[in-house]
């Protein structure tokens, strides 16, 4: 009979571990930025990115277009001459042309090659800052996750207390009825139990928030007993501030290098070979009335010369040239303020450290004071009101150390986000 018992036990426990599971809080950091919405506008800056470029090659291929043409005017040339016995041609009012172009790029200035590392650079950006935003994600996981851990140390806390005052109210019940208690003693372990269960209810109700957060932001469900590992986390001792908000930074700095090159190539020479076919009436002999066939080809060299008095190309330049220096300037308030925000967490952990000692320290005390107030009450010589107050002194000794020690665990997490490691 005991061999089933430790059986079905042993089944229950392995049903609830299947259930529930381990769940560790990189694993729901890797969920929330997988179901992001954001995560999935990455492989589409991909996309539109590859198509760009796929049309930026397109320019290199001869562009063909086709053209046609037919018009009346009310005066032509003529030759203001006259001979005998011979008719001088005129030509028609009436005209009428159809035409294929055909025109290669040689050289466009680098304006193609630009277009390209503008539109690898800004995809780069885009990518660059939905990371970014992604990873804020962290900061809202972590509170999350480490308010649950807290939730649940809280929740065992009250449960021990509520264990020691039930079993008051168990000895106090029986000395009532031997006639050595009064029942106001017995009212007063009640209204703390009370009161216990209260707190019991208002820590389930916050866990079950935090576990509903968890869901959404995961995708993954979250049920109540779902057993979240506590981190096994450790100061990142001299390690760099590697976060993407300054890999977008230096994105952004890229993408306005890419630029300065289109505005360069924007005034450089172009060069280009064409070719025109064609048949209409007049054909390249003006003063011929039939329709005929012709051909033109050559090479045509473009420059342009506004730069010279406009002075455009150095104002668009120069202003790119400020924009990289006011993103220089953010780089460099993001990597002050993410300091500043190191130093306080370092000194918050410092500062843990010591309490969380002190906090060992007064639980041995306070329990040790519970048991003398438990033996004093047994034999009358306190009142359940000490007893009772020697009994929370000890819970919110046990509180305190649990707040500080996930306090410290989050704390070395937020400064591992913070360094972006």
């Amino acid at each position: 009979m005991k061999q089933l018992s430790t059986l079905l036990t042993f089944v229950l426990l392995l049903k609830g571990f299947l259930v529930s599971g381990q769940t560790s809080l990189q694993s729901c950091i890797d969920l929330a930025e997988r179901n992001n919405p954001q995560a999935k506008l990455l492989p589409l800056v991909a996309e539109a990115e590859a198509l760009q470029i796929a049309a930026l090659n397109k320019n290199y291929l001869p562009q063909t277009s086709v053209g046609g043409q037919a018009t009346w005017q009310s005066a032509v040339t003529s030759l203001p001459i006259s001979l005998p016995n011979i008719k001088v041609p005129t030509i028609s009012k009436d005209q009428y042309k159809a035409t294929l172009e055909v025109t290669q790029t040689v050289w466009d200035g680098g304006l193609t090659k630009s277009q390209k590392q503008i539109a690898t650079a800004s995809a780069n950006a885009d990518s660059r800052n939905i990371e970014s935003n992604l990873y804020l994600i962290r900061e809202q996981i972590s509170n999350l996750y480490f308010g649950i851990l807290l939730a649940e140390k809280q929740f065992q806390n009250t449960e021990i207390i509520k264990n020691d005052i039930e079993s008051q109210l168990k000895k106090q019940s029986a000395n009532l009825d031997n006639g050595t208690a009064i029942k106001s003693n017995l009212m007063m372990l009640e209204a703390r139990l009370i009161e216990l269960k209260q707190q019991q209810r208002e820590i389930k109700s916050r866990k079950l928030a935090a576990l509903k957060g968890l869901s959404i932001l995961t995708g993954k469900e979250f049920l109540e007993n779902t057993v979240l590992e506590e981190p096994r986390l450790a100061m990142a001792e001299n390690a760099g501030i590697d976060r993407p908000e300054l890999k977008y930074f230096d994105a952004q700095k890229s993408l306005a290098e890419a630029n300065k090159l289109g505005i360069k190539s924007k005034y450089a020479p172009k060069l280009n070979l064409f070719a025109t076919g064609g048949y209409g009436r007049p054909g390249l002999n003006m003063l011929s009335p039939d329709f005929a066939t012709y051909f033109i080809g050559g090479v045509s060299l473009r420059i342009p010369l506004s730069n010279f008095y406009l002075k455009t190309k150095t104002s668009d330049l120069r202003q790119i040239d400020i924009n990289k220096e006011k993103i220089e300037q953010q780089k460099a308030l993001f990597l002050q303020q993410t300091q500043l925000k190191l130093a306080t967490q370092n000194e918050d952990f410092l500062k843990l450290q010591d309490q969380i000692k002190e906090d060992q320290r007064l639980i041995e005390i306070r329990g040790y004071m519970k048991k003398v107030a438990e033996n004093r009450l047994e034999n009358g010589m306190i009142t359940v009101s000490d007893y009772i107050t020697e009994v929370d002194n000890e819970s919110i000794a046990k509180q305190n150390l649990s707040l500080h020690q996930i306090q410290q665990m989050q704390i070395i997490n937020n400064i591992k986000i913070l360094k972006g490691n």
